[in-house]
């Protein structure tokens, strides 16, 4: 530890923003990959044979029995249970221990995931859900842990890591699937995923020696700064120990925030996991179905990672217009699955990348 502390005086800055894009970057890739295998997951995932899996062949859709919004469900559902209840408790917990229960969780779902037979989809599903805690509950653990390092670092290096994570995670998946490795096989060779994860945390600088770091640079006397510092404790003390009545008070002025972000990111799901599925072209040079799925997700997450990454260069003021356009999205997907009047699937690669840009962006400017 002597040792890392000589280099993170050294380099500081450095450390924040490569450890914070790697935790973001790490949080968020179970949660891609789950996204990207919604189709594989959905069919005859785990195995290698040749036989092709059933769709319905009743119309020019091919779909599968089940739609991979029930994949969007389960990475979902228990990440928004987490995201409620957590803020009542989670200040009680240590951040190390947090970040094992998300490390041991993130490993568990690649593991349930990959190494289930396909006839067990509810122990499937348990490890997509895994997924979707282990996301979940790191965002809340590493973002709050941001606060007590410079704020340009931190959520500058975790707004772009995890847009990282989603082109990563859906490229990478794409891509092993592409040259022949089977889907179980491509989400076990994930494991190094929360390996990489415990690493990133353990290179992170201390809360003590960043805490030191910001005092030593103030230019105000030893004892305006102990003010500062009681005024602060006495700050968080008030919001940690107050009354669940007092923290529901809290939630009114930030509904200006959460109901334009409900509404972003229900678009963004009802097309990712409603809709590309329907989006299927015959005569495309991608001819198969479950990969043009998969390729749809990289378009996607690309958007994002760009997106996500402008945060010190784009400003944006209205943000209401992110949930009006993403909602026109909707109905544009919606209009070419009815009427089928997109000619090429590259047009429909445009407009996943113009719904991927908005939702990067809703995700920072907010």
């Amino acid at each position: 530890m002597n040792r890392l502390e000589h280099y993170w005086g050294k380099y500081y800055p450095q450390f924040v923003v490569t450890s914070y894009w790697l935790l973001g970057l790490t949080n968020n890739f179970a949660y891609v990959i789950m996204l990207s295998a919604a189709h594989d997951i959905l069919s005859d995932q785990n195995s290698n044979s040749t036989d092709l899996p059933k769709h319905n062949s009743t119309n020019r859709f091919d779909c599968n029995e089940l739609s991979t919004g029930a994949i969007l469900l389960a990475d979902i559902l228990p990440g928004i249970a987490i995201k409620l209840v957590a803020p009542f408790f989670v200040h009680k917990i240590k951040y190390w221990k947090r970040v094992v229960v998300v490390i041991l969780t993130n490993s568990a779902s690649f593991l349930l995931v990959s190494l289930t037979p396909s006839n067990l989809k509810p122990l499937i599903f348990l490890g997509v859900m895994a997924a979707s805690f282990s996301s979940s509950f790191g965002e809340i653990t590493f973002l709050s842990l941001s606060t007590l390092y410079i704020r340009t670092l931190s959520i500058t290096g975790w707004a772009s890591g995890t847009g990282a994570a989603g082109l990563i995670g859906s490229f990478g998946y794409a891509a092993l699937t592409s040259l022949g490795l089977s889907p179980s096989s491509t989400i076990l060779l994930m494991l190094f995923i929360p390996v990489l994860m415990a690493l990133s945390y353990i290179a992170l600088p201390t809360v003590d020696f960043a805490r030191s770091r910001i005092y030593s640079e103030l230019d105000t006397d030893s004892e305006e700064r102990d003010k500062d510092q009681t005024e602060s404790e006495n700050n968080a003390g008030s919001i940690n120990n107050g009354s669940l009545k007092d923290k529901f008070k809290l939630l009114p002025p930030l509904l200006k925030f959460m109901i334009p972000l409900f509404l972003v990111y229900f678009a963004e799901y009802f097309i990712n996991q409603g809709l590309f599925e329907l989006l299927y072209f015959k005569n495309s040079f991608i001819k198969e179905h479950k990969l043009q799925y998969r390729w749809y997700n990289v378009m996607y997450q690309l958007a994002v990672f760009v997106s996500r990454s402008s945060i010190k260069w784009i400003k944006i003021k209205f943000l209401p217009i992110f949930p009006i356009l993403q909602i026109i999205n909707i109905f544009v997907f919606l209009s070419h699955i009815y009427l089928d009047y997109f000619p090429s699937i590259w047009i429909v690669f445009l407009l996943i990348f113009w719904e991927g840009l908005l939702g990067g962006g809703c995700y920072v400017k907010y």
